[in-house]
């Protein structure tokens, strides 16, 4: 268990992160006129900051050379920028109609329904992980609890 605590710790840090940054970018849409231009903006400021951490964190290693780019399969290209771009927008968008709470509410649900199904069917290169009934009640139960956020 101690093995898991610090993963545990950055992991609720995170969270608690990515829960500040539609309430950010929703004022940056409102600053820009554009959530897809808060989003733009977004994604060039990180990308910047870890460019910064990657020279900083990794000299020897730096930045990946032009073969290992061009090793790279392109559906790697194109599926995480799309994805995260996606995300950032909808929340961009989206929590300051529906609210903080209730955005995340809906998204960690369905997170974790599409979770389970991946790891039920070993999608996307994962291991596969059955959908066991207490997998699915402990789903269900967080679609019911993000229903209560969403209504309440």
């Amino acid at each position: 268990m101690p093995s898991l605590l610090l993963p545990i710790v950055l992991i609720a840090l995170a969270g608690a992160a990515v829960a500040a940054q539609p309430a950010f970018n929703g004022q940056l849409a409102s600053h820009l006129g554009s959530p897809l231009r808060a989003a733009l903006v977004n994604f060039l400021a990180g990308a910047s900051v870890l460019g910064v951490l990657v020279m900083l964190l990794m000299p020897r290693q730096g930045v990946p050379d032009m073969r290992m780019l061009t090793q790279v399969p392109t559906h790697l290209w194109l599926a995480g920028g799309t994805l995260g771009a996606s995300f950032v927008a909808t929340a961009t968008w989206a929590a300051p109609k529906v609210g903080v709470a209730a955005f995340f509410a809906t998204l960690v649900a369905a997170q974790l329904i599409a979770a389970l199904v991946m790891d039920h069917f070993g999608l996307l290169g994962l291991a596969q992980r059955p959908a066991n009934l207490v997998r699915v009640a402990g789903a269900l139960l967080l679609v019911l609890g993000a229903l209560l956020v969403v209504r309440g």
